[in-house]
């Protein structure tokens, strides 16, 4: 009996174009478009990458102290910081004109720095390569004057100060806080399969409208059947979970492999939270089905007006949305479905497996057993005055 339910519910699901559609074609279409909006935008902001210059050298002047600042610059084995090319006046503007360079170091007694705006790049990384540029100049003009005061004061030091100045100091070292992922559009794909998750819940709601003598003619059939209601309900609801979690799944994969999404932990862990979101989206879903004589169409619009309100909440449309509803109301954080899911990846990611992580689990399971055991009060064995 169990495992004929079983089988059959699956087959239901694998047929209903609208649920795939939901669960695994709609996140997967969000989450190319994700990719081609925010794709690239941290990494035209905060990646390093060479800045190309232009050096003009006036013709009866000669610089060896900035000349060996551009050496030492140009010089790094892995990722130099400038890329110099030597021209005359008219050859450098025109690279700046044409975009090829970033700046233009005129070298003479004294050292300039010419820039001009590039329409062709990003805003954000032009203001930087040229704030680069002009930290050089400015930290080369600031040790030109000490030296120039120490060797008029005290002639004897100079050597010494040139010897610090043309030292690597480092005072510090990097480290990084955590392995994971610290990219702020990371957190759009956790509110992605949060909603994915949330939208398991058109497979839920469908099996508790269909055990309902008075809302379809299956719900009749089954009510007067000799077999466990009980048995059926949880049959069929395992074989919802199993394929909506099937659907999820493929979402993640598409996410991590081929839009190449870091979710910054092992896919396991991944998996696993996914798969207590896809039980609490079937549980919402069973408990939506279960509740009064309103239609099936109805129904669904009330669940994907809920699920979407959920994801806007957690900042799936906007991303300091969760951050003022912190401020306003934390506990609509602390029972938001989305929010539990989405900081479930978030503390993945982040602090790995920890007493927040559980916690959030333990929530969502809690919430989902709620849904669960309401759905079932209200789709309990009635009778009829007829079928």
């Amino acid at each position: 009996m169990f495992l004929h339910e079983f089988k059959y519910e699956l087959i239901r699901v694998l047929r209903q174009k609208e649920e795939l559609f939901w669960v695994l074609l709609f996140p997967m279409l969000l989450g190319t478009m994700f990719h081609l909006a925010l794709g690239n935008l941290n990494r035209a902001t905060e990646s390093f990458h060479t800045i190309p210059v232009a050096v003009c050298l006036e013709s009866d002047q000669k610089n060896e102290a900035f000349q060996t600042v551009l050496d030492t610059l140009s010089q790094d084995e892995d990722t130099p910081l400038l890329k110099p090319t030597y021209a005359d006046w008219e050859e450098a503007a025109s690279l700046l004109k044409e975009d090829s360079v970033r700046g233009i170091f005129r070298v003479g007694e004294d050292v300039t720095l010419h820039c001009a705006p590039n329409e062709n790049d990003a805003a954000a990384t032009l203001a930087l390569e040229q704030s680069i540029l002009e930290t050089i100049v400015r930290q080369y003009h600031t040790n030109a004057d000490i030296l120039t005061r120490i060797a008029q004061t005290s002639p004897e030091k100079l050597p010494e100060l040139i010897s610090l100045t043309q030292s690597d100091a480092s005072y510090g070292t990097a480290l990084s806080l955590t392995p994971g992922n610290m990219d702020f559009v990371i957190q759009y794909y956790f509110n992605l399969i949060a909603m994915a998750c949330l939208f398991t819940s058109f497979a839920g709601s469908y099996v508790a409208m269909h055990h309902q003598a008075n809302l379809s003619a299956l719900g009749a059939r089954k009510c007067v059947s000799p077999n466990s209601k009980f048995l059926s309900v949880g049959a069929q609801l395992l074989s919802c979970l199993l394929s909506q979690f099937f659907c999820v799944a493929v979402n993640v994969a598409y996410l991590v492999y081929v839009i190449k999404a870091d979710f910054g932990t092992s896919l396991p862990m991944i998996l696993l939270t996914a798969f207590i979101g896809c039980i609490l989206g079937v549980c919402f879903g069973f408990f939506i089905g279960s509740i009064g004589r309103v239609s099936e169409a109805a129904k669904s619009g009330i669940m994907v007006s809920v699920s979407l309100l959920f994801c806007f909440l957690s900042g799936l449309m906007i991303d300091n949305m969760r951050m003022l509803i912190e401020d306003f109301c934390p506990l609509i954080n602390d029972i938001n479905p989305a929010v539990l899911i989405s900081d479930s990846f978030l503390t993945l990611n982040i602090y790995g497996v920890s007493a927040r992580y559980g916690s959030n689990l333990f929530t969502l399971l809690l919430i989902a057993i709620l849904f669960a055991v309401s759905g079932c009060l209200l789709i309990r064995r009635k009778t009829y005055a007829s079928l």
